[in-house]
């Protein structure tokens, strides 16, 4: 992210008419893919239902319903007012107002919450469009319990996904510099850096969709191309919904993982 950015990024955000128009990941045809971020907090995270969960970027709340659904008690905090509706509207529709409440907020001032301690703290598809993560790590990692869980998802620079969607910037940056940059990618070394700034230690990650480069529909459209690159992604996740640890674990489309709180 262009550092003209920073300043522009939450209002973008922050406003109706932006982010909701493309931001709906349990819809459309990579559906699966984002639904195997869940599947591996189904398969690696032992869930006690007396967490209290803060879901930091929660969207349209489907990290935070997770948990809730659980029997914890979440609650989702986010810069969108359209988010924050779609969040309490599937909430109701759900039966899980009782559990999952929704404010309004950013990562990086997590002040209201300083005098509670959460048991989980979730930070997931916001890490790309954070100014600055080290602030934002350090505001969150405040509100975690001494032991307490962080879970994450990033885009690496070293996947397919990233390496294209890194092409895409740099063209737009040259082509276009006024034009508002609001993603970009980390190196997997770049934010176990990040995480032990802020007091947290890496435990465990996983790479969702290793062959998902259709993610990156700005390049491919409605093509033919995009149809069999999602066909063999779709195709990757039937087998591996995601890859953990190794090579393929720091190079899925998106890579998940679950940090602890350090001493």
């Amino acid at each position: 992210m262009r550092p003209q950015d920073a300043e522009r990024v939450a209002d973008y955000f922050s406003r109706r008419g932006t982010v909701t128009e493309w931001w709906n990941p349990e819809e459309g045809p990579l559906a699966f893919h984002y639904a195997a971020e869940l599947r591996v907090l189904e398969d690696a995270l032992a869930v006690d239902p007396s967490w209290q969960v803060l879901d930091v970027g929660t969207g349209p709340g489907r990290f935070g319903l997770w948990f809730a659904a659980k029997g914890c008690r979440a609650i989702g905090v986010d810069l969108n007012p359209e988010m924050q509706e779609r969040a309490r509207e599937a909430a109701r529709r759900r039966g899980l107002e009782s559990r999952f409440e929704v404010r309004a907020g950013r990562a990086e001032d997590l002040r209201e919450f300083e005098s509670a301690r959460f048991d989980a703290v979730l930070c997931m598809e916001l890490f790309d469009h954070l100014p600055d993560l080290g602030a934002a790590l350090a505001s969150m990692r405040r509100v975690l319990a001494p032991g307490g869980r962080f879970l994450f998802t990033y885009v690496p620079r070293e996947s397919l996904y990233g390496m294209l969607g890194n092409v895409y910037r740099g063209l737009k940056a040259r082509l276009a510099p006024q034009e508002l940059m609001i993603s970009r990618t980390y190196g997997f070394a770049e934010v176990v850096r990040a995480l032990r700034g802020a007091g947290l230690e890496l435990e465990r990650h996983f790479g969702v969709g290793a062959l998902c480069i259709s993610a990156q529909t700005r390049f491919f459209g409605e093509s033919a191309f995009q149809r069999a690159a999602t066909a063999l992604a779709r195709a990757e996740a039937r087998r591996w919904p995601y890859h953990e640890g190794g090579f393929l674990g720091r190079r899925g489309a998106h890579v998940v993982g679950i940090a602890r709180a350090s001493a």
